[in-house]
């Protein structure tokens, strides 16, 4: 009898938290309307990445989705606080506001240079979601050949977890309203040695 062997898979993690949304987008918006970037120039890719505070809601998700991790697959994480040359927090959670025909592009979270204490698991929480709004999109190869899409639909209190290395983007908000999206990053837990 054949056996049937997976030689590559990919999981990713979809559920809700229940938190104070409205708290949330009046700290977030705050921060985007006094121009809290995370990059000044209007090219760079972090410029859509809005600057929040490590309050106690904020710290609260992060361990809510630690856990959420743990008890789908086992692994520790803690939020990654060093994925860059820099020791910017908002490195490990940040918010992404977009106003109407505002989108993101094809990316990653992780880089060569960072990848062994870098991100490894991304985590996208939406705090504010109007239909039409725009979703998240997983791309990634079957094979060197064929490219294929998921497309996650964006719902208030949802959040999506998932390796740093998928490829994503998130598509047009069609509204007149704000879309908010708090992003984290995480990095596999070391195991201390008995």
């Amino acid at each position: 009898m054949a056996e049937k062997i997976v030689l590559f898979k990919q999981e990713y993690l979809v559920g809700f938290l229940n938190e104070d949304l409205l708290g949330l987008s009046a700290m977030i918006m705050n921060s985007y309307y006094n121009n809290n970037f995370m990059a000044e120039d209007d090219d760079h890719i972090r410029k859509e990445d809005v600057r929040i505070e490590f309050n106690a809601q904020i710290q609260r998700i992060a361990s809510s989705l630690e856990k959420e991790w743990f008890d789908a697959f086992g692994t520790e994480i803690e939020l990654c606080w060093n994925t860059s040359s820099t020791e910017d927090p908002n490195t490990a959670f940040w918010s992404v506001v977009h106003g109407k025909n505002e989108s993101t592009n094809l990316h990653t979270h992780e880089s060569e240079e960072n990848y062994a204490e870098g991100a490894h698991v991304s985590a996208a929480y939406y705090v504010q979601v109007p239909p039409r709004s725009g979703d998240l999109v997983f791309q990634y190869k079957q094979n060197p050949y064929i490219t294929e899409q998921t497309t996650i639909k964006a719902e208030p209190n949802k959040f999506v977890m998932f390796d740093s290395t998928i490829s994503h983007f998130v598509t047009k908000n069609h509204t007149n309203d704000k879309r908010i999206v708090i992003s984290m990053n995480f990095k596999i837990k070391e195991t201390k040695e008995k």
